[in-house]
């Protein structure tokens, strides 16, 4: 327990300073006065003044909060005194900027957010690698396909396109989509002999490449293991290789994953190799939150040992980081904003609704399985808030936008008891939906 809070506390601590970082840093660009930053909410353990703005170090160091002269408006139109004495000209009150500069400061928060996922994504494939499948051996042909036309077999391994040698899966995909529907050379082993068979590749609209349509399948070798898990306990290592389950011989990570799944608390007796040895030991799956398979999106409890397939790890450089970066950032977006769509349209259900609790749990459980998979979990968060940030109601920071625009467009800023009343019945939504988010998030987590 106390490692899940931790986790979740750390990338809740890092998520909102960025956050405030943004709205800080444009508030300076426009010469609005900050009169506090603070990392951390609760009494101010350090603080240090530096010109007009003092920095804080705060007890409760979950996030923090960044404080601007005028803030709520109720000085708008006059200076305002501290109670240091220092008097605030009205010109560098937030109410009494520009329509404009007001947005880009509300809008600098979840910027940050969205850039911070952005980034995390970025430099951590460049300092990393990405992972690619470690095979080049040919699993399933279709029959359909350039490759079958060509002489393709299963078993064949593909050792050079081009005369390019090969040594990952990922860099046949790469070299095929360079090579854009032109017949391409294959070097080939096949037993003992060595081929070169010609095929060309075809535009796939299901996947978006060309492909010649060979897959090469992951062997039911471990990656990952969680820890204090039943892999673990049983002591299943990474790059152990399982060869059976209850004397049925495995040979795909898929068919391992096929067993697993709907055995939750029944012993399976897992035989592996490792390290030059057969081992043997029982193992019970245990039951893990999953997204259900069709239409409508779910989640269901499935049997799962703590155990990740293995993959191999190529460095690549800091232009092709950005690139993946860049797509894996792009589909995480359009992941949450197909999921929303989908909730809102009733094609989810409220067991896929995640509060504080679950993504506390989903953090615990991402520290469970490595440090690197806390990281990237941040950018899932990131990327979340910003989106929930941006509902364009009062206190959101989408709400404070929308009046900012209005001024900006109508040349007229809306009243002070209009904009009282818009933020109480803000207000009134956001515990609505506070009580309705953690009303569902019980339900999920006791279930």
């Amino acid at each position: 327990m106390l490692l899940t809070v931790a986790a979740f506390f750390f990338v809740l601590s890092i998520v909102v300073f960025v956050h405030e970082l943004g709205h800080f840093v444009v508030a300076k660009l426009n010469r609005i006065y900050v009169i506090t930053f603070s990392f951390g909410f609760g009494p101010k353990l350090l603080k240090l003044r530096v010109g007009e703005t003092e920095y804080a170090l705060s007890a409760l160091p979950f996030g923090g909060y960044v404080k601007f002269a005028g803030e709520t408006g109720e000085e708008e139109g006059g200076g305002e005194e501290l109670p240091d004495g220092v008097v605030v000209p009205p010109g560098r009150m937030y109410h009494n900027r520009p329509a404009l500069g007001r947005m880009s400061v509300v809008l600098a928060g979840p910027f940050m957010n969205f850039v911070l996922a952005l980034l995390v994504y970025v430099f951590g494939l460049y300092f990393e690698g990405i992972y690619v499948n470690p095979s080049t051996t040919i699993s399933g042909i279709d029959s359909a396909g350039a490759a079958a036309a060509a002489g393709f077999r299963v078993g064949d391994r593909i050792v050079g396109l081009e005369d390019e040698p090969i040594g990952y899966w990922f860099q046949i995909e790469k070299l095929m989509a360079q090579r854009k529907g032109e017949p391409t050379v294959f070097t080939v082993l096949r037993g003992a002999d060595t081929l070169a068979i010609t095929a060309t590749p075809r535009w796939d609209d299901r996947t978006g490449s060309f492909r010649i349509g060979i897959e090469s399948h992951l062997e039911p070798r471990v990656g990952d293991v969680k820890k204090g898990s039943p892999a673990e306990k049983a002591g299943l290592r990474s790059g152990a290789l399982i060869l059976a389950i209850d004397d049925t011989v495995v040979t795909r990570y898929a068919d391992l994953e096929r067993r697993i799944r709907p055995n939750i608390g029944t012993p399976m007796r897992f035989t592996w190799e490792y390290d030059g040895e057969i081992k043997t030991a029982a193992i019970v799956p245990e039951g893990a939150e999953a997204a259900a398979e069709g239409e409508r999106l779910d989640v269901v409890k499935e049997g799962q040992i703590g155990i990740g397939p293995y993959y191999a790890k190529v460095r690549i450089s800091l232009a092709e980081s950005a690139v993946y970066g860049w797509r894996a950032f792009a589909n995480l977006f359009r992941n949450i904003m197909d999921f929303l769509g989908k909730l809102f349209s009733g094609k989810a259900t409220l067991r896929a609704v995640g509060g504080p609790l679950r993504v506390g749990l989903m953090a615990g459980d991402m520290i469970r399985w490595g440090f690197n998979y806390l990281v990237y979990f941040l950018a899932f968060f990131s990327l979340n808030l910003a989106i929930f940030n941006l509902l364009p109601v009062l206190p959101f920071d989408g709400g404070h936008a929308v009046l900012a625009l209005f001024e900006l467009v109508t040349r007229r800023r809306i009243g002070k008891r209009v904009q009282h009343a818009l933020g109480q019945i803000g207000f009134v939504i956001l515990i609505l939906l506070m009580v309705f988010i953690l009303t569902v998030d019980i339900f999920n987590v006791v279930r």
